[in-house]
């Protein structure tokens, strides 16, 4: 019996020391909590309270490697005590060593279960990219705790990632049943509400969770950004200015600013409230880009300046992850080829149109192509062409650009090609880690990326003159047409010249407002001024902004032309888009950044465009098509002659009249064989690769070309 009261009275003793250690340590006299640790462990060396409050006070103090050491000793001790792996689990979060993280959590699973272990797990899992696991996890947690609001919330969000908005949606209501003031679900049932379309709804959330905390900034920002969205431009910009004068430093309020301000074409505040962004976080890289964006569409700004900008991203952002490149890719020179490609537009977008073909008309026998989809949604009819299309079908979306760049290597892919360059959504980051031996840039965007790991640009000789080759960092490499895998998809019917019918002569641009200059918008005014009983017809998604139809009516009232002679329309149905270009009879293209796609739709509606060849490769879009369709008398040097040659064409409609009947004719016999201009890059392909395959190779591995 005395040995049992002192066995009592020492674990008594120790737990009162316990008691004493931990209340030091709640009280912040850390030196008083780890003396008293050590007292109780060297009466019993495996006493597991102790080894855990001394883990906890080893990672206070930096000593990360013994906390881990610690509280592991103190679950081996008692493996059912919840907060040893809570705390170990937290510390291996932040030390980012999730793979342990996760296991402690599995462990916990058999110990000491619970709906909170399953909620973390799937947390773990989400932070890896493992969408669907961590699903399943959250699914667990809200079956074992249906009354957990944050649990709904983080079912939700994982489903919204993964292109599942409906269910997350009836999430995001269940977590707000529960607990109608739930902040995270207030501004992600906004988000989904919005990306679903339901553009009123979703403010309203947004506004629920500012009434409910104003200063949240991220929900003023997101309110924001569904007003200017929503064609409300000048209340979006008045958000996001009372933002900015709220919290300064938010750096994504101010680039959002800008790509506000873009619809209101006032370019120089646009590259102000960029810079700005950047100012505050240089590492901004997404705001950086839509800078080079901007400079794109300056007429100040010329050729050599937009890529020194693009040089400077390169250095700012891409260069620092620069490693030599070591490549385990077989060098068999002959050998079926994996080609990557990297876009969030493969779904309906106007750029997939130009590089459908590519993915989908593949020499099976030679390549197996991947489709990296850094789209989060569920995509449409297009994603799924594409789906079909491809051999590996990869979302990326929800990951990481180490991690995307990881599942490359690990995808052994030989070829990778960006199909966005400076645009919405690219992925540039994960090339600037060299995932694959040859990286090549086109299509999409169709630009340099100013990038040290990008070694080829795909373009045209009218894009990039060979004179000017020497200002990009890629090896430029020409291409029949950088459109000549334009997608031709079934077109309504194009009618005959509407000003044989009516005798007024429409001009017509389609193009975004952002595109249109000053100086283009002073142009079409002296067309319409040297053609009296003309009339212009402009249309884009922008002028369902009242605040934008009056900035763009004010360019033509201020230059002598009526009002009632110029035409505004807003976003429709792309049927009802491109059947409104039977109403006119010629296209004005804008400078200095030219159509593309809407370009190319407008040609094949039977309207040829008058364009003016810029200096830089935005400016040069339109001259690119029209060369390639043999239609080079439509092309203007200087803005002189881009007038007078909109007159000249204008006031010959037998001509006009012939030529509209046999556009879409040129188009197709000029653009319109995918598969021989897929053998044609296949080709280039296979060259780039063999010249690879001959290159020295680093220690035995392979390196970039």
């Amino acid at each position: 019996m005395r040995h049992a009261n002192a066995g009592q009275s020492t674990q008594a003793a120790l737990a009162q020391m316990m008691q004493t250690g931990k209340a030091h340590h709640n009280a912040g006299q850390v030196a008083q909590a780890e003396a008293i640790c050590r007292q109780v462990l060297q009466i019993e060396p495996a006493q597991p309270d102790a080894l855990n409050l001394l883990g906890l006070i080893a990672y206070q103090t930096g000593h990360n490697e013994d906390a881990v050491n610690l509280i592991r000793q103190a679950i081996s001790a008692n493996k059912r005590v919840p907060d040893y792996y809570k705390n170990l689990v937290t510390i291996l979060i932040a030390l980012e060593r999730l793979a342990e993280a996760e296991a402690c959590l599995r462990d916990m699973l058999v110990f000491a279960p619970s709906a909170e272990v399953h909620n973390n797990l799937g947390s773990i899992l989400q932070k890896q990219g493992r969408i669907a696991e961590a699903i399943e996890c959250y699914r667990r947690a809200v079956k074992l705790k249906p009354d957990n609001p944050t649990m709904w919330n983080n079912l939700g969000f994982a489903l919204q990632s993964t292109g599942e908005p409906e269910e997350a949606l009836q999430c995001y209501r269940s977590a707000l049943e529960i607990a109608p003031d739930h902040r995270d679900a207030l501004l992600n049932l906004g988000n989904v509400l919005i990306e679903q379309g339901l553009r009123a709804e979703g403010i309203e959330s947004y506004r629920r969770l500012i009434r409910i905390d104003p200063d949240s900034a991220i929900a003023h920002n997101n309110l924001a950004n569904a007003l200017v969205n929503g064609g409300q431009s000048a209340e979006g910009i008045k958000e996001y200015e009372q933002l900015i004068e709220k919290t300064p430093g938010f750096a994504i309020a101010h680039m959002n600013l800008g790509n506000a301000q873009g619809h209101t074409g006032h370019l120089d505040d646009v590259l102000a409230s960029y810079r700005r962004a950047l100012e505050i976080k240089p590492d901004f890289a997404e705001a950086h880009s839509n800078l080079i964006f901007c400079l794109d569409i300056m007429p100040s700004v010329g050729l050599a300046e937009v890529q020194a900008e693009r040089r400077k991203w390169d250095e700012a952002h891409a260069a620092p992850l620069w490693r030599e490149p070591v490549h385990a890719n077989d060098r068999s020179p002959a050998r079926r080829l994996r080609v990557g490609y990297v876009s969030m537009d493969l779904r309906e977008h106007s750029a997939s149109k130009t590089f459908i073909g590519i993915l989908t008309q593949y020499d099976r026998s030679q390549f197996e192509v991947f489709a990296y989809s850094n789209y989060r949604g569920k995509g449409d009819a297009f994603t799924e062409r594409f789906r079909q299309g491809v051999t590996v079908w990869r979302d990326i979306g929800h990951l990481s650009d180490e991690a995307v760049a990881k599942l490359i290597r690990e995808d052994r892919i030989d070829i990778l090609v960006d199909l966005s360059g400076h645009s919405a959504g690219n992925r540039l980051l994960v090339f600037a880690r060299k995932p694959a031996p040859i990286q090549i840039t086109g299509w999409g965007y169709g630009s340099s990326t100013g990038m040290r790991a990008m070694d080829v640009f795909f373009t045209d000789a009218v894009l990039v003159p060979p004179e000017d080759k020497q200002y990009f960092t890629e090896e430029v490499r020409y291409q029949s047409s950088a459109w000549a895998c334009y997608a031709i998809e079934p077109f309504p019917e194009a009618n005959a010249l509407p000003a044989l019918a009516d005798g007024i002569l429409t001009f017509g641009s389609f193009n975004r407002l952002a595109k249109v200059s000053e100086q283009a918008y002073g142009a079409w005014a002296e067309v319409l001024l040297a053609l009296p009983g003309s009339r212009l017809m402009l249309k884009t998604g922008e002028l369902d902004d009242g605040v934008n139809r009056e900035r763009v009516a004010g360019h033509f009232t201020r230059a002598g032309v009526a009002p009632e002679r110029v035409m505004m329309l807003g976003k429709t149905p792309w049927n009802e888009h491109v059947q409104a270009y039977n109403r006119i009879d010629l296209a004005l293209d804008p400078f200095p950044h030219g159509g593309g796609i809407t370009t190319l739709e407008g040609l094949m509606m039977g309207v040829p465009v008058i364009t003016l060849r810029w200096p830089t490769i935005a400016g040069r879009a339109s001259a690119s098509i029209v060369t390639a369709l043999g239609l080079t008398d439509w092309i203007a040097e200087t803005q002189e002659q881009y007038v007078e040659l909109a007159v000249r064409k204008a006031s010959d409609l037998r001509s006009l009249a012939a030529l509209r009947g046999q556009l879409r004719g040129i188009v197709t016999s000029a653009l319109g064989d995918q598969q021989a201009y897929v053998r044609s890059v296949e080709a280039e392909y296979r060259q780039l690769w063999q010249r690879w395959c001959a290159s020295p190779s680093p220690a035995g591995s392979a390196a970039g070309i």
